[in-house]
């Protein structure tokens, strides 16, 4: 993947989340979506679900409601 760039008006730089914790919505917004999660080795995302970049880490987030359900740390070095 392309190099990862914070959104616009995040300020607050990497802080590993866990499951549970809830995202602001610039986090997981469309772009940072991973459009083919096979290709990372990552299960496929159903429903409201979807694998979300966040620095080097893979999130799963439920886009209702912004929590993460599952997390691949460092899985883009």
């Amino acid at each position: 993947m392309p190099r990862y760039y914070a959104p616009n008006g995040w300020g607050s730089g990497y802080r590993r989340f866990g499951i549970g914790f809830s995202l602001n919505s610039i986090l997981y917004n469309q772009n940072y979506w991973i459009q083919d999660p096979y290709t990372y080795r990552l299960p496929e995302a159903y429903g409201p679900y979807r694998w979300v970049r966040y620095y080097n880490d893979a999130l799963l987030v439920d886009l209702d409601s912004g929590r993460v359900v599952d997390t691949v740390y460092d899985i883009f070095w």
